[in-house]
């Protein structure tokens, strides 16, 4: 998620934006919009968190298509159950 925070980030400064800008045109948290430049978009409750990356990148005259799909695709990975080792091995004694 750090390449979309980079992204944001860097589309904000080039226009020579402060973050509370940004918070004004979006009505978002300033908060929210420093977690999604540090790429914490697990701080930003899952109901807004595409519609957050959508505003700011709107604000900044952004495509957002490639962010979204960016993000979607990097949310999927980081949602998926990891298994372990031993969760394998418990799983093969219940047969």
């Amino acid at each position: 998620m750090r390449e979309i925070g980079m992204a944001l980030r860097e589309g904000r400064l080039a226009r020579g934006l402060e973050i509370g800008d940004i918070a004004r045109r979006t009505r978002i948290s300033a908060h929210y919009l420093k977690a999604m430049e540090e790429g914490k978009f697990q701080t930003i409750p899952s109901v807004f968190d595409k519609g957050y990356l959508k505003l700011y990148a709107k604000a900044l005259d952004m495509d957002t298509k490639p962010l979204l799909a960016l993000y979607e695709q990097m949310k999927s990975k980081s949602s998926a159950p990891v298994i372990t080792l031993e969760k394998q091995a418990a799983g093969t004694d219940r047969h």
